[in-house]
């Protein structure tokens, strides 16, 4: 009775520190569902809910003399883009460069320490070069600058998880397939890249959550709405518009809902990647 009791303890606690971390969360959905009027009320459900938040965040709007809001439409098109293609961009090139390290032990143990040591560098201490490249290569504020970049942040970390989930694979499977007349682009192709479904989904669910919520990045390689991201895009309506809570709570939700979505996605195959890597 007593073990009883306490589990029931435990998780009426869990449920409560779970019901407060989220209560932010909720309380901003709430808000993005009230019209003006009830922005300021102490409840969290609304009274008279409306879609005009984010009706209006897709259109922009115009508050007054706050002026007129750019719609979000553009921005979040830049963060699917470039968050997407990265992911598929840091997968794909992590697990060869897994491969190469584990299969023929390309740079010995040093190449595959640089490669972590990089992670261990904070972005914005090469951020002035990178941006210099960027301009030169002329793709500055466009989403190609925002993909040429997100790759020197998330590669070093999934070549890491891949060279674990690699190291899983037996060998002698590939070496089967070179014996059978395969390549060696074919036989990782065609052979060991297909095993490692579950750490690419790992590598590609972090490179995508890294390049979706990345702000100093996009905020330093983008200006305007050719490649600006929807996080920069929040910081700049919070900046220029203040307590618009309505759009802003709509903002907010529309910002979370992708991550949310991918996320349950491939959760299966996060958590078993993760396994694997560990």
């Amino acid at each position: 009775m007593k073990r009883e009791g306490l589990t029931i303890a435990m998780t009426i606690i869990s449920f409560a520190v779970v019901l407060l971390y989220l209560s932010p969360f909720i309380w901003m959905i709430g808000v993005s569902f009230k019209p003006i009027a009830e922005w300021g009320a102490p409840y969290f459900l609304p009274q008279n809910p409306t879609l005009r938040n984010y009706m209006e965040l897709g259109t922009g709007a115009v508050y007054g003399v706050r002026g007129h809001f750019p719609a979000i439409i553009p921005y979040l098109i830049n963060s699917l883009v470039s968050s997407s293609v990265n992911s598929i961009l840091t997968a794909l090139l992590g697990a060869m460069i897994a491969y190469t390290i584990q299969r023929y032990r390309f740079g010995g143990t040093r190449l595959a320490t640089w490669i972590l040591s990089l992670r261990m560098i904070p972005p914005v201490a090469v951020m002035l070069p990178l941006v210099i490249i960027v301009k030169t290569l002329g793709i500055y504020d466009t989403v190609w600058g925002l993909i040429l970049i997100y790759p020197l942040i998330t590669l070093p970390l999934t070549t890491w998880l891949m060279m674990s989930v690699i190291k899983n694979v037996p060998r002698e499977t590939d070496e089967a397939a070179l014996v059978d007349g395969c390549t060696e682009i074919g036989a990782f192709f065609k052979i060991v890249l297909p095993q490692t479904g579950s750490g690419l989904a790992a590598s590609a669910t972090i490179a995508f959550l890294f390049s979706w919520s990345e702000f100093l990045i996009p905020l330093l390689l983008t200006q305007s709405e050719r490649g600006m991201t929807v996080t920069v895009f929040a910081a700049y309506f919070a900046q220029e518009y203040g307590v618009l809570w309505g759009p802003m709570s709509a903002a907010g939700v529309v910002i979370a809902l992708p991550v949310i979505v991918f996320a349950i996605a491939v959760h299966k195959y996060l958590v078993k990647g993760l396994i694997f890597a560990a």
